[in-house]
């Protein structure tokens, strides 16, 4: 029972105390957590959704001091990191500088779009949602293949209602899963989209299933943004990957991830080892 992405209010865009999200991680038996607020960025780009630089300090020591405090669960420090292209050497020098974890890599700005170009506020461009789809992917396979990265964040999460992206962009999603698996990532199953219109984890069991047979590791994420979203249907999570067979649970610790447990067909157990 791992949770590796969770958001505090330093992140400004969550709700409640680092310690709440702990308490309520071992309340609900929960025995190792990620915490992942999204990383500052140059120039001071969309602060309204990151925490700001001088607030790092302050993010490890609530973190060591939660470590300290709290005996009964593992504390993992990580960090959700933005892919945007023209700032990977930015990141490079910032994910060198701190002792993390484990680094989610996640897409939410495209930059050819132009402004901010959110992902979710598509009328940016006139494309077609397969164009939007694609440039999309794009950006998630160029942010794999800069190694800077530990575990893909809510992939889809592109997709719009009733618009599933394998039904357009099938090749585009090989591609990008292909992007993970050859640089040495995991995939996380992302709860967020339960709590959102779309009313389907990131990703769709579709890309699901597809990653299991690139055997792409999955790591379980709630994507908390309030203490109470911490492990969020994770019990349905595990009803979905117990669909298949072979799917291998990883876990990080020092930007290092290993193989943790594998969904077998049998009772036999599994080998398990680095896939890094």
């Amino acid at each position: 029972m791992r949770d590796y992405h969770i958001h505090t209010s330093l992140c400004k865009h969550a709700e409640g105390e680092m310690e709440q999200y702990v308490e309520a991680a071992i309340a609900k038996g929960i025995t190792e957590i990620c915490f992942t607020d999204h990383i500052p960025m140059p120039n001071n780009f969309d602060p309204e959704h990151r925490m700001d630089m001088d607030q790092m300090d302050v993010y490890i020591q609530q973190i060591d001091y939660c470590r300290s405090k709290y005996k009964k669960i593992n504390i993992l420090m990580g960090i959700e990191a933005d892919y945007m292209e023209g700032c990977e050497e930015y990141l490079e020098n910032f994910l060198s500088t701190y002792h993390f974890d484990m680094v989610i890599m996640s897409v939410h700005f495209i930059k050819k779009w132009g402004d901010k170009g959110w992902v979710f506020s598509y009328e940016y461009t006139k494309d077609t949602i397969k164009q939007q789809y694609k440039d999309y992917f794009d950006c998630v396979v160029k942010g794999a293949q800069t190694g800077l990265f530990d575990v893909m964040g809510h992939f889809d999460l592109i997709k719009r209602l009733n618009h599933p992206v394998l039904n357009t962009n099938a090749e585009d999603v090989h591609r990008a899963l292909n992007a993970v698996r050859d640089n040495h990532m995991s995939l996380e199953l992302n709860a967020s989209g339960l709590r959102k219109f779309i009313k389907e984890p990131y990703p769709a069991a579709g890309i699901l299933e597809l990653a299991v047979q690139k055997d792409i590791p999955i790591v379980l994420a709630s994507d908390a943004h309030k203490p109470e979203d911490v492990g969020y249907r994770f019990d349905d999570m595990f009803n979905l990957l117990f669909d298949y067979p072979g799917l291998q649970l990883a876990a990080y610790s020092k930007r290092q991830g290993r193989v943790d447990g594998i969904i077998a067909p049998d009772e036999a157990e599994p080998d398990l080892e680095d896939f890094e």
